[in-house]
């Protein structure tokens, strides 16, 4: 039986887009078919929140990570469901730090902006310290909420700390924010989230 596919949207900085783009990923991965588990493991719970008002319409599931350990959550899950996406915290503290260990990709959204690039470098010290005990950990940066902005300097300081870039990003569109308010994905949006999961 196929096990579960973990994925974590992760980064210190708040306003990023975690939450945002974990929820439009359990709608497009639920549009396709998946059973779909949306793990809220931050105490803001916005995806709670969503989850309570929507989750149900958009045939996913979503659930607060508890006081126990994350390992022991996603063991608990892994036969029933096909994906599950964590929203993570905007910090490295415990619980981030042990997301990191478990899952099996993390994509780590930025506005193309340099504050969210400058406090990427804690994030890639630490997956550099798993590369040095053996412990590769897929990842990917992605950009998100681009309005044509110029990429390139902001691509070179990525490439330096050693991260991966996501080939695409993610266009800033009005529709985004409708999302909260239990909108549907534009289908346009739908097909970036998807090339985003499964590139």
């Amino acid at each position: 039986m196929k096990m579960m596919q973990s994925l974590a949207f992760l980064h210190q900085k708040g306003g990023t887009g975690k939450t945002t783009l974990a929820i439009a990923s359990c709608i497009a991965l639920a549009a396709s078919g998946a059973r779909v588990l949306l793990l809220d493991i931050d105490p803001q719970g916005s995806a709670s929140t969503w989850g309570d008002h929507y989750a149900e319409r958009f045939g996913v599931v979503v659930r607060a990570q508890g006081p126990g350990p994350l390992d022991a959550t996603l063991e608990r899950f892994s036969r029933m469901f096909d994906w599950c996406i964590l929203d993570c915290p905007p910090n490295l503290g415990e619980t981030t730090l042990q997301t990191l260990n478990l899952v099996d990709r993390l994509l780590i959204p930025v506005r193309p902006a340099p504050p969210d690039i400058w406090a990427l470098e804690r994030i890639a010290a630490l997956l550099a310290d798993a590369q040095s005990r053996g412990l590769e950990i897929p990842h990917q940066v992605v950009f998100n909420q681009w309005r044509d902005e110029a990429l390139e300097p902001l691509q070179a300081i990525i490439n330096r700390l050693g991260l991966e870039l996501a080939d695409l990003p993610i266009r800033f569109d009005p529709a985004w924010p409708a999302l909260f308010e239990g909108a549907d994905l534009p289908e346009s949006l739908n097909r970036q989230m998807m090339q985003l999961l499964t590139g």
